[in-house]
């Protein structure tokens, strides 16, 4: 019986678009892209997030123009390189990508009018312009008033209800007191001197850390780990009830800094097996000022105002929109810090809507609307393999 070889060879499809073709869809897509952004201006654009509709404001661009691409007929490759051109310019400077998108599909007028100072009724004016309610829109009021354009904000998502805002000094550490331990006990929040332990492992007994308890019981402790198993939990709930203990547990979720033994400097007894060290020969290094909440702890000194940051936790009752909230929260952040470093300019639209916007956004948007012209420009031709 012989053996028949077969050769096979590798089979592609090609789509060609020439020079017309390629002129032929961008200037359908400018067309899309106008409507696109007269509705985005004008409030009647939604975009889908999880089962929700969502009514789509100027600081939500990036969503649209991803719908936009999906439900788009223009030829993908020219599609892709469009996408691309403004989502480049929207990561580098923020609010850039609906400004190139607006002058690329002439839906830009002409600039009116240009400052270079702004005032609060001027950053107020931007965050109204481009996200006109909702939370977003009042949390950027207030983190401005609060020195937001010169001060570290940490955006993050709590399990409390209701979204905070907290202005501390000292350095942060993302954990959560021990669900176990907190059931029990209720701590809501201490401030004073704590020694701090952080175990970048699990507590699985309490011989563990029987050590670190028989050697001060006046002072409260602090234990910071990947997480404690029950019998460890409720060995330190009963003992804190009682008051024979005041130990602590915090499960980590961030420890805060670039490297775990970073926090050695700071006071901090490290454990790690890494460095071959052990949760059992853990001694009590010295006392560190805390404040410790069910969501967070923030050590370090709370007497420089220069080390101020602002820290906004958004409640779960926000349910799933905690998403578009805190995105919606980053870019009017970033326009109200754009706008007060490099000034504001009032311009005109072709739907006659005088639409505020950064300086230095409105700048890096031309510059990618040229970018794009000459690329767009110069293609002699596109190939499409599947």
């Amino acid at each position: 019986m012989k053996n028949l070889k077969q050769n096979f060879k590798k089979q592609f499809t090609k789509s060609f678009c020439n020079k017309k073709e390629i002129q032929a869809s961008v200037k359908q897509a400018k067309a899309e892209l106008f409507a696109m952004c007269a509705d985005l201006l004008g409030g009647k654009l939604t975009f889908k997030y999880g089962n929700r509709i969502c009514t789509a404001h100027p600081a939500d661009f990036p969503r649209c123009l991803t719908e936009w691409s999906r439900g788009s007929s223009i030829d993908v490759a020219i599609r892709n390189i469009i996408v691309s051109g403004f989502f480049s310019t929207e990561a580098k400077q923020g609010g850039s990508g609906l400004l190139s998108c607006m002058l690329w599909s002439n839906f830009f007028r002409q600039r009116e009018h240009t400052q270079q100072f702004v005032e609060i009724f001027d950053t107020d004016a931007i965050i109204n312009d481009w996200s006109p309610s909702g939370m977003s829109n009042s949390i950027v009021k207030k983190l401005v008033r609060l020195g937001g354009c010169g001060r570290p904000i940490s955006l993050g998502e709590g399990n409390h209800l209701g979204t905070t805002i907290k202005i501390v000094s000292g350095e942060e550490i993302r954990c959560s007191i021990d669900p176990l331990f907190d059931s029990r006990t209720n701590i809501n929040e201490m401030d004073g001197n704590f020694y701090g332990i952080a175990i970048d492992g699990i507590v699985e007994n309490v011989s563990q850390i029987h050590k670190i308890l028989e050697s001060n019981v006046e002072e409260k402790i602090v234990v910071i780990a990947r997480g404690f198993l029950p019998d460890v939990s409720n060995t330190l709930a009963s003992n804190w009830i009682a008051k024979r203990l005041g130990v602590v547990p915090c499960v980590v979720l961030d420890w805060g800094v670039k490297n775990f033994l970073d926090l050695q400097k700071m006071g901090f007894e490290c454990v790690s097996s890494d460095i071959g060290s052990e949760i059992r020969s853990t001694r009590l290094q010295k006392v560190i000022s805390m404040s410790v909440t069910k969501h967070g702890i923030i050590y370090g000194s709370k007497n420089n105002d220069y080390r101020a940051k602002i820290i906004v936790s958004f409640g779960q009752d926000l349910g799933s929109l905690r998403g578009v909230a805190i995105d919606r929260t980053k870019t009017l952040l970033a326009l109200s810090r754009f706008a007060s470093r490099s000034g504001l300019s009032k311009i005109e639209t072709a739907s006659v809507h005088k639409f505020f916007v950064p300086n230095s956004s409105l700048i890096a948007a031309r510059r990618a609307r040229n970018s794009l012209e000459k690329i767009l420009q110069n293609l002699g031709g596109v190939i499409t393999t599947i």
